[in-house]
């Protein structure tokens, strides 16, 4: 009887470790959850400062020299973008609709989405 008593109190620790563990394995993850939460916010707020940023300098807004270079580079990229979209739309046999960008096949001659005129 000795050596089942030993048993069960070796399960009863086990089981009472396990729990453990497992409460703090499910804090730890809560928290884990909490910081990715916290740093996603984080991360859209540097996004929407840049942005306000960069609407201060497209309006001809005076500003530091190093954050002109940075807006500069943006500037460079939205080029490099739409050089490629403009690849793309060659490659597909369309073009982008000046009013709302959709794109349509190269011979119509009005906006399937929008209605406004494709002939330039």
């Amino acid at each position: 009887m000795e050596w089942f008593d030993k048993v069960k109190d070796t399960a009863t620790k086990t089981a009472k470790v396990a729990k453990e563990k497992s409460t703090e394995l499910y804090e730890i993850a809560k928290l884990s959850f909490s910081i990715n939460e916290l740093e996603a916010k984080i991360d859209k707020l540097f996004k929407n400062s840049g942005m306000l940023v960069y609407r201060e300098y497209e309006n001809g807004v005076e500003l530091p020299e190093d954050i002109v270079i940075l807006m500069q580079d943006i500037d460079s990229k939205f080029k490099d973008v739409e050089a490629l979209k403009l690849e793309i739309n060659q490659l597909k046999n369309v073009s982008a609709c000046p009013e709302c960008q959709k794109t349509n096949p190269n011979d119509a001659n009005f906006c399937l989405y929008c209605g406004k005129s494709l002939q330039q």
